[in-house]
Formats: C-alpha cells, structure tokens, sequence
C-alpha cells in the first residue's frame, strides 16, 4: 500500500522539518509529522538530534515510512472493507489517520458507519461537520474530496 503517491501527499501536507518543533495539537514534532510526544525516536535518529540539533531528510524519510506504515495498519483496523476501497479514498484515509491518530481517527463515529454502508458523500459530510476540517485548511479539503469522488 505504500505506494510514492500516499507519501508524496502525505509530504506535502506535513511539510518537513529537520529541527524539533510543536505542533498545532500542542505535541513535539520532527520530519514529515513525527509525534515525538507518542512515538521515541529510533536510537540512532535520537542520537543524531542529540548531537546536532536536528535529524537529516534521510532520517527524516525513514520516519515517515514507518509513520505511514502504522497508520496504514490502523486505517486497515478502523475501516473495515478497506483494502477493496479505491486507492485514493485508501490514500484519504490513511492520511487521515496519520494526521488524527488512530484515536482521534475513532472518534469520528458518524462517518465511519457511513463508510461501513458504502455511504461516501454521507461520510465526506461529516468530516465537513468536525473541528477537523476547520482546522487542517487545505489538507482537509483534499482528503474529503478523496474520499467523496473515489
């Protein structure tokens, strides 16, 4: 699933940076989006900080993948039918729960059962409704279009 369009557009919405910072949600963050806060650095990513400030794009990169990688196995146990999804309303999802958490993702009761029925524009609409989509601007846009076009 993995695939250099979800990482691509995960990219671009998270931007990079190679110095810890806090994020919107009040959380530490590095890279494309690594929540420091739930998530410890592998070691050596942890060392490198340590003596340098910062983490290069090659580190920066294995984060995402591993970050990608768990949120796809978290949109995979959240949304069941899943993988017969279209690509991009699995890319939809998956940044989403990237972006959420698996928990904050849970929360949004209303459209994951529009999502059990095959209902997408239902779905879309309730994202529409949340603090979410208010929050994330052009990020939320996309994913809700995603997730209602297929």
């Amino acid at each position: 699933m993995m695939t250099e369009g979800l990482l691509e557009m995960i990219r671009r919405h998270e931007g990079l940076r190679l110095k810890p910072y806090i994020c919107p949600g009040g959380h530490a963050t590095i890279g494309f989006g690594w929540n420091m806060d739930a998530h410890p650095l592998p070691d050596d990513i942890a060392a490198c900080l340590r003596v340098n400030g910062a983490i290069t794009q090659d580190m920066a990169e294995r984060l995402l993948n591993i970050s990608v990688d768990m949120a796809t196995r978290q949109a995979r146990a959240i949304y069941p039918g899943f993988d017969d999804f279209s690509e991009r309303r699995r890319y939809a999802l998956v940044d989403f729960v990237f972006n959420l958490g698996a928990g904050g993702a849970m929360k949004f009761k209303k459209m994951r059962a529009a999502i059990a029925d095959g209902d997408w524009d239902r779905a879309a609409d309730c994202m529409i409704q949340s603090k979410w989509f208010r929050q994330v601007g052009n990020r939320s846009r996309e994913i809700v279009g995603l997730i209602r076009e297929g």
